[in-house]
């Protein structure tokens, strides 16, 4: 629905206005305060709970720390971040938001907020947010995997694909960007070339090799080719990591009882 992608979070938009307009950025860094000084104590020792995989205490640990240095940026990120990752999404936003009103220049941080919004459907602010990066760093890999996301999302995979190929030219070993192009191949009736871009993917990952989102991909690309006995054999592998994409395990039981080759393999390039 078109109304699940209009901006419910004005700032954002005056975000952009003050990226674009060149406002001036709060300092992040000369003297620090000592409430900043202690915030930023309570945030180490949230991340090392993090570490712990303890989300509860890292999240208490930052709301300690915003609470008494409401203007420390960084703290408000990993706040963030801890929030996010336990669920709490709107509270989330809610604190990357203020990070953002705090440090409008912030282009990682624009980032990791736009991805935030586009995980919630808001495609509008998460494309303004990907398109004020790229304005303040045109080489900024993960601005333009971002406005990417949104175009995919938008379903405009030539234009997603276009935005992935120049983040890539920026940082060719992105693991993310790698697999989403392999994706956009394989939307675009590209198996071919989804596999050529997993193999180079494939590569980075050490002796567990790749995990099963990667294995799953390369099983639906190997199938749309035809090879029914290669798409078992990722299948397999998916399922065996654990945890593989949906639908994954039904298409390897349905390949896995028929064994016949496809009445109609697709055009492919």
């Amino acid at each position: 629905m078109r109304s699940a992608t209009r901006t419910i979070f004005p700032v954002f938009a005056a975000i952009a206005v003050c990226l674009v307009g060149g406002c001036s950025l709060i300092p992040r860094q000369g003297p620090v305060t000592k409430e900043m000084a202690a915030a930023r104590r309570l945030s180490n020792e949230a991340l090392l709970a993090v570490d712990r995989q303890d989300l509860s205490r890292a999240e208490t640990l930052l709301a300690t720390a915003v609470k008494n240095c409401p203007a420390d940026v960084d703290s408000r990120r990993h706040y963030a971040e801890v929030l996010w990752k336990r669920g709490e999404k709107l509270q989330a936003v809610a604190q990357i938001k203020e990070a953002l009103r705090l440090s409008p220049g912030d282009v990682p941080l624009s980032v990791a907020a736009g991805a935030m919004v586009l995980e919630l459907g808001l495609l509008d602010d998460a494309d303004t947010l990907a398109g004020s990066a790229i304005t303040l760093s045109p080489r900024s890999a993960d601005a333009w995997h971002l406005h990417g996301q949104v175009a995919l999302a938008r379903g405009r995979p030539e234009e997603a694909l276009a935005d992935f190929q120049r983040s890539l030219s920026l940082d060719p070993d992105d693991k993310q960007v790698l697999l989403d192009t392999a994706e956009v191949y394989r939307r675009l009736n590209r198996p071919r070339r989804a596999l050529s871009t997993l193999a180079v993917l494939e590569e980075q990952y050490g002796v567990e090799g790749p995990p099963a989102n990667v294995l799953a991909l390369e099983g639906l690309a190997q199938e749309a080719l035809g090879r029914s006995e290669d798409a078992i054999e990722c299948y397999r592998r998916a399922v065996a990591k654990g945890n593989p994409p949906q639908g994954i395990a039904e298409r390897l039981a349905a390949l896995s009882s028929s064994r016949a080759p496809d009445e109609a393999s697709p055009i492919v390039r």
